[in-house]
């Protein structure tokens, strides 16, 4: 929103300096203004669009243009220069359609709202609007010494010289019912046969059979996330888990060492790097100017050892004791230095980690050998103690569909769940970033396609959308070619 409103702000004066250059024309008529300003420039079956209307259109046009502009500029992408002949055509062509498909919503009685109609698109409305607020309030009045009902005017006065208001909203609001409404009048025979929908499974089927022969992880990741599926590929078992989360504070601390460790890493890779440069060099018979200064400070740093150093670097065919002396020199080096230095400082934050997850597990471990108790006991009803100790609020309700070629879980959750032998086997304590996972094994899944049944609905809208989009492109056209539209864009140039 920030980039938004922004963007209206300075799109102000060039949206006026625009209209202004493409309104002027080429001449210097001295005009009657509210006479121009009533000339028509659309007729669309006898209703008029006068010049000062289709000009606020046409200034709507070009100000979400020009916020298109900047928005692909702070994403590092050229933005093109705004044709605005082609733009005040386009706005023509759209206002036109725009104005058939309300008299064709009127004709249809499409446009009369219930109360409760109007009444629901007025919270809408309001909503948005409210929304919108917030956001001006966040951009515009962040550290203000205002408060009350002065800030809230003033809030809504910054809104409105943007251009925002709630009759805005309304109005959108309307549009998009009637829209709604007019796409619903389109579907209205359309109906989808059981034969279409049967074909349509077989394509699915065959479809998703292919993309899970090459990408098996696929499988699940679909699953989990809900999406449909139509075949099911071989070798996939259901897991559902009881998670004992690490307490919030030691979360804290772990990640707080991690980011320690992050930079202590990367320097690490950095001294890597420079230790494969330095041995990379000291194979090559010529080097640059540059790359001679940095072998020589390598050197220069042995001291007394130099000489020796240099005998055993031009030597050939050396011992297995010269090798071992000469190795024990070049750790003598500042990049070999360095490395281990770097190398040292990671192990030392490395077992800061390792004894604050240390802890962390400590802390919850009386809870989960509660949990592991409980689970394991004769007649244990693991999906109650799911609903009584998880603290897995994203766990689907048949569990995770975990394969050998899973990639969407943490390695220990894998390699838990996965070792499971049989159907009803629970795991020991798995650990991972997240606490303990104490996995049960509750089913496997049949290979093949999905029943026409336990996908319908989904087929049956998408079947019906791609029907509806196909059914109202049509009358929307077959409704624009009947229309009688005429357009005067001459009129907007002089």
């Amino acid at each position: 929103m920030k980039s938004t409103t922004l963007s209206r702000k300075t799109a102000l004066l060039a949206l006026l300096l625009a209209a202004a250059l493409f309104l002027s024309g080429c001449n210097l008529i001295v005009k009657d203004p509210e006479v121009d300003a009533r000339q028509v420039i659309l007729s669309i079956n006898g209703e008029d669009v006068t010049k000062a209307d289709f000009t606020r259109y046409y200034n709507n046009a070009y100000d979400r243009a020009y916020e298109q502009q900047m928005m692909m500029q702070q994403y590092g992408y050229p933005a093109q220069p705004i044709d605005t002949n082609q733009l005040m055509l386009d706005t023509m062509d759209n206002t036109a359609k725009d104005i058939m498909l309300h008299q064709k919503a009127h004709e249809l009685g499409l446009d009369e709202l219930t109360e409760e109609e109007s009444k629901a698109l007025e919270e809408k409305a309001k909503a948005d609007y409210q929304n919108v607020l917030s956001q001006v309030k966040d951009f515009y009045f962040a550290g203000t010494t205002l408060e009350g009902e002065e800030l809230d005017r003033a809030i809504e006065k910054q809104a409105q010289d943007l251009g925002l208001n709630e009759e805005i909203y309304l109005e959108s609001a309307k549009e998009g019912s009637l829209h709604e409404k007019l796409h619903d009048y389109a579907g209205r025979d359309i109906t989808i046969t059981e034969e279409e929908l049967q074909t349509a499974l077989e394509t699915k089927v065959e479809e998703d059979k292919a993309r899970f022969e090459t990408d098996l992880a696929a499988y699940g990741t679909a699953l989990t996330s809900g999406q449909p599926v139509y075949y099911t590929p071989a070798g996939y078992r259901y897991v559902r888990q009881i998670l004992v989360s690490l307490t919030q504070e030691d979360k804290d601390i772990i990640a707080a060492l991690n980011a320690e460790l992050s930079p202590l890493t990367a320097a690490v890779t950095a001294a890597q790097a420079e230790v494969d440069r330095f041995e990379s060099l000291l194979s090559q018979e010529s080097v640059s100017v540059s790359d001679k200064a940095f072998l020589d400070t390598q050197k220069d740093a042995l001291a007394d050892e130099k000489a020796r150093y240099e005998e055993l670097l031009a030597s050939e065919g050396l011992s297995a004791e010269e090798q071992t002396e000469l190795d024990a020199l070049k750790a003598k080096t500042p990049v070999y230095a360095a490395l281990e230095e770097a190398k040292a400082a990671v192990a030392a934050k490395q077992a800061e980690v390792t004894k604050a997850e240390d802890t962390a597990f400590a802390n919850i471990q009386l809870k989960t050998d509660e949990v592991m108790a409980k689970a394991t006991a004769e007649g244990a009803d693991f999906d109650a103690l799911v609903a009584e100790y998880s603290e897995d609020p994203g766990q689907p309700a048949l569990g995770y569909a975990v394969s050998d070629a899973t990639t969407q879980f943490v390695q220990s959750f894998k390699d838990a769940a996965m070792g499971l032998a049989n159907v009803g086997d629970i795991s020991q304590p798995a650990r991972s970033t997240f606490g303990n996972h104490i996995l049960k094994y509750t089913q496997d899944l049949a290979e093949g396609p999905a029943t026409l049944d336990s996908v319908r609905d989904t087929l049956q809208d998408e079947l019906f959308h791609t029907r509806l989009d196909a059914v109202y492109a049509e009358m929307e056209a077959a409704w624009l070619a009947e229309a009688d539209i005429k357009k005067y864009p001459e009129r907007m140039k002089n």
